[in-house]
């Protein structure tokens, strides 16, 4: 039976063969074949920091989470600890600006009457600073500085 505690997609990847692995765009996401070793997002409570060895190297987060770096024989006595509530694998991300594109509706209009280029339009993005990215398409904000109306 699957372990409860991993993660679907992670109990997969333990469980087939090396090459489908492989062959796979996700499986493999987060295994070292050099070392054996998986690098894992892991929901925890108490104390994680205790099992930093030099076998298994553990990256403390905020909000109970951590990044474990983890020999692939010791990932179900690990998920055995009281400690450990939830482990997943991490995901490859595809950045697709068409796929954007397309959903939004955007390209009928830019490649036809009226041919929008979104040129002079400013973006508001209104978020709680968690994970800020700075762009550097805004390198060149403080020209209309003057224009930008600021609200706080």
């Amino acid at each position: 039976m699957a372990n409860q505690k991993l993660e679907d997609l992670l109990n997969l990847a333990l469980e087939v063969e090396e090459g489908e692995r492989q062959k796979s765009e996700q499986l493999g996401v987060g295994f070292d074949e050099v070392s054996r070793k998986w690098e894992l997002i892991v929901k925890y409570h108490g104390d994680i920091a205790r099992l930093q060895s030099n076998i298994i190297q553990v990256e403390e987060l905020i909000a109970g989470y951590a990044i474990v770096t983890i020999p692939e024989n010791l990932i179900d006595t690990f998920t055995q600890l009281d400690e450990v509530e939830y482990v997943e694998k991490p995901k490859r991300l595809y950045a697709s600006v068409l796929q954007g594109k397309q959903a939004s509706c955007i390209i009928p209009v830019t490649q036809r009457e009226p041919f929008l280029t979104g040129k002079g339009i400013l973006v508001a993005v209104i978020d709680s600073g968690d994970g800020v990215m700075v762009m550097s398409n805004w390198q060149n904000i403080g020209k209309y500085r003057k224009d930008i109306k600021f609200f706080n």
